[in-house]
């Protein structure tokens, strides 16, 4: 089960890098980030398996001894060129290892990205229950903008102007403390967190900005303080930002 979950989540990876290339939105040299990327994957799960069955020759224990490292659900791409990550010391930013256990104190831009429920959609006179993961598509990237208001996200809404709505969709995430009431924005949704899930899956304080840029693989793409560093992020990744 493990080994179809790593081969689906690389496959997207693949699929959404050659989409942008097809489409004239990304030029040539974002498909060599796939190998980039993939390469550490199964150098680690070789070196894994492989000490995994010297052990089971030198012991006679067949037994399943698996590490919850092999199960890949830790896997991720930190060090991949195109992710970018404001808030990671230049320490954490040196890890090549791509595997690693979850850590839910700890999340930075090439991780997994996390889902979140009981968000409530408020826009448009709309007002409906959302979780994250029912927001993230495979042929676009989803900016979540964490804000305190819908006006602390207008620059950061701003910047997305130039990029394709249809590779590139905006989700305002608001505090619990906010009103359920619709909001006029150009934002594509407005959710506000009832119960706090998405703040504390993401590690947002209460009254800060963050931005998580989401690829269409899952992987955080962009983990940033705002407009600059998103128009940053998508400067890797599009040809004309």
């Amino acid at each position: 089960m493990y080994v179809r979950t790593d081969r689906h989540v690389h496959q997207f990876n693949l699929g959404w890098k050659l989409a942008l290339v097809e489409k004239g939105l990304a030029g040539m040299s974002l498909l060599e980030t796939y190998n980039a990327e993939r390469l550490p994957v199964i150098s680690e799960m070789l070196d894994m398996t492989t000490a995994i069955l010297n052990h089971a020759m030198k012991t006679g224990n067949t037994a399943n001894q698996r590490s919850p490292i092999v199960f890949m659900l830790g896997i991720h791409c930190r060090f991949s060129s195109i992710v970018l990550d404001e808030f990671a010391t230049q320490v954490e930013r040196k890890s090549i290892n791509a595997y690693g256990m979850l850590d839910e104190n700890h999340l930075e831009a090439g991780d997994r990205a996390p889902d979140a429920p009981k968000l409530l959609h408020v826009q448009t006179g709309e007002s409906d229950v959302r979780t994250l993961f029912g927001i993230y598509r495979p042929w676009y990237h989803t900016v979540l903008i964490f804000a305190p208001s819908p006006i602390d996200a207008t620059p950061i809404l701003a910047a997305l102007e130039p990029c394709d709505k249809s590779v590139v969709r905006s989700a305002v995430i608001l505090p619990s403390s906010s009103l359920a009431t619709p909001f006029v924005t150009p934002a594509d949704l407005v959710l506000v967190d009832q119960e706090g899930h998405a703040y504390s899956a993401y590690l947002v304080e209460a009254g800060q900005t963050k931005v998580f840029v989401i690829r269409p693989d899952g992987v955080i793409g962009a983990v940033v303080h705002g407009a600059e560093g998103v128009k940053k992020y998508f400067s890797r990744i599009f040809r004309d930002m």
